[in-house]
């Protein structure tokens, strides 16, 4: 659908123009979305190119359920591969050690959370 601006004395009239700014807001949404979809469709295949499978799926499962760690732990070890510090493929054990490294150093516990029972005690002496 195309829309024209309509000039009276050099000066687009307003209704017009209102109408031009929501297309080109639209059109501005769509190409950012374009840009990210295509960001990500890069980022893809760079995880393809430096994790193996084994990795890669264990990533998938950690972003199905901690999709923020799962983007924390893709962002470095792209970061780690480009500045030379890790070489690809890496493997699913070099990213369990990985996993782990990042774990202790946010503070996480090995053991994972403790869960405690609180269970009704009997003052009688009747037994």
């Amino acid at each position: 659908k195309l829309q024209f601006l309509y000039f009276i004395d050099s000066k687009p009239t307003r209704k017009m123009e209102e109408g031009g700014q929501r297309q080109m807001t639209a059109e501005e949404m769509q190409k950012q979305q374009e840009e990210a979809a295509q960001m990500e469709e890069q980022r893809d295949m760079t995880l393809r190119a430096i994790l193996d499978s084994e990795a890669r799926e264990r990533l998938k499962r950690i972003a199905c359920v901690k999709p923020e760690k799962a983007r924390s732990v893709e962002n470095y070890v792209i970061q780690s591969v480009r500045q030379g510090r890790m070489q690809p493929p890496i493997s699913d054990a070099k990213l369990k050690q990985l996993l782990e490294a990042m774990t202790e150093s946010q503070g996480g516990s090995k053991s994972g959370p403790k869960i405690t029972f609180a269970r009704k005690t009997r003052d009688d002496d009747d037994w």
